[in-house]
C-alpha cells in the first residue's frame, strides 16, 4: 500500500502498490481542485494527478 500525503504531512490518499485508489476519493478530489501539492510518503516524489483522474472514454453516446 502507498500511502499520499500533502505538504503538511497529512494523509490524503491510500493506493494500492500499482497505483489504483482505495481510500480517500474525496479528499484527493479537494486536494486537486485546491491545486495542494501533493507527495508519495515513502519517497518524497510528487504525485501526479492526471494517474488518478484520467477519463478512459465516454460512457455518453451521441446520438442524432
Amino acid at each position: 500500500m502507498k500511502i499520499i500525503v500533502d505538504e503538511d504531512g497529512d494523509i490524503i490518499a491510500k493506493t494500492t502498490d500499482d497505483h489504483i485508489l482505495i481510500g480517500g476519493h474525496h479528499r484527493l478530489a479537494v486536494a486537486a481542485s485546491l491545486n495542494r501539492k501533493l507527495f508519495w510518503r515513502d519517497t518524497g516524489e510528487p504525485v501526479k494527478l492526471d494517474l488518478f483522474f484520467k477519463h478512459h472514454g465516454s460512457s455518453l453516446r451521441h446520438t442524432a
